[in-house]
């Protein structure tokens, strides 16, 4: 007998990123009133806006989040976005392999909205 966990569709890259992003923006919201981001979180909105446009394949995930990389820092140092890009690129492995994670980022997300 299958759980909901095994019945969950396969996550893409776009979705990854829109429900990564509404988990941003909640985090942003929780905190107090009128307090702009942080420079990692803009980053963070900034490189998933990219890949979630891009909506490669899954395997091509890491590539497109690495040319992300590249785009938003705009020839400046890219330490700040790769640091930010590899806490994504973990985020991803993860809903990649375990579908309770899927699970939580999907409910997470629709509790944001």
């Amino acid at each position: 007998m299958a759980t909901d966990e095994t019945k969950l569709s396969p996550l893409r890259p776009a979705e990854f990123c829109a429900l990564e992003r509404h988990l941003v923006a909640a985090m942003a919201m929780r905190k107090k009133r009128n307090i702009k981001m942080d420079a990692a979180q803009q980053l963070k909105l900034r490189l998933l806006e990219h890949v979630e446009h891009a909506d490669p394949e899954p395997p091509r995930f890491s590539a497109a989040l690495a040319e992300a990389v590249l785009v938003i820092s705009e020839g400046l140092g890219t330490g700040p976005a790769q640091a930010v890009a590899s806490d994504l690129h973990m985020d991803w492995e993860l809903a990649c392999f375990s579908p309770g994670f899927v699970s939580w980022l999907r409910a997470a997300a629709a509790r944001a909205h």
